[in-house]
């Protein structure tokens, strides 16, 4: 199974790029036709899309029905998944209290949710592991200068994910 390897010890809210304003970014020579005619066919809908070529994956950001959403997609030209950035009250409810009660003291600095498609068997690597083909949360939580960030499954249970220095 192929790995692509997101750069590790990124915060999860630079995994979500800032995306470019009325610009349509179709143009980038550095981003295959063939990516960014599946891209036009995965989300015919999106708007101020930005394409950019990464080492091991092309990132298209754009909004969708009002959401900012960043596709990642293979050497193969298919969708490996999507990020996009959520707030707490997103979460399943159990994950909500399970987090207040678990995490206590710890202050929620961001939350994204990943998409994965399961029909692609390319992985992404966020913090060094592999995000498993699954639909997840990710909660970056921190405590005095502890760092850490917990998995949330969209049934609202909750594991540890790792700690970021």
């Amino acid at each position: 199974m192929k790995k692509i390897f997101l750069a590790a010890g990124l915060s999860l809210a630079t995994v979500t790029v800032t995306f470019a304003q009325g610009n349509n970014d179709s143009d980038n020579p550095d981003v295959s036709s063939f990516t960014k005619s599946q891209f036009a066919t995965d989300f015919p809908d999106a708007t101020n899309v930005h394409f950019a070529n990464e080492k091991n994956f092309s990132e298209v950001s754009f909004t969708q029905e009002k959401e900012k959403i960043s596709a990642y997609y293979d050497d193969r030209n298919q969708l490996v998944g999507t990020i996009q950035k959520k707030a707490f009250d997103d979460l399943p409810e159990n994950a909500k209290k399970n987090i207040q009660k678990n995490y206590a003291g710890y202050t929620i600095l961001d939350v994204v949710k990943f998409n994965d498609n399961e029909s692609d068997g390319t992985e992404l690597i966020q913090y060094g592991t592999s995000l498993d083909d699954g639909d997840n949360y990710f909660v970056e939580l921190k405590k005095d200068s502890k760092a850490i960030v917990v998995k949330v499954s969209l049934t609202g249970g909750v594991e540890f994910w790792t700690t970021m220095k």
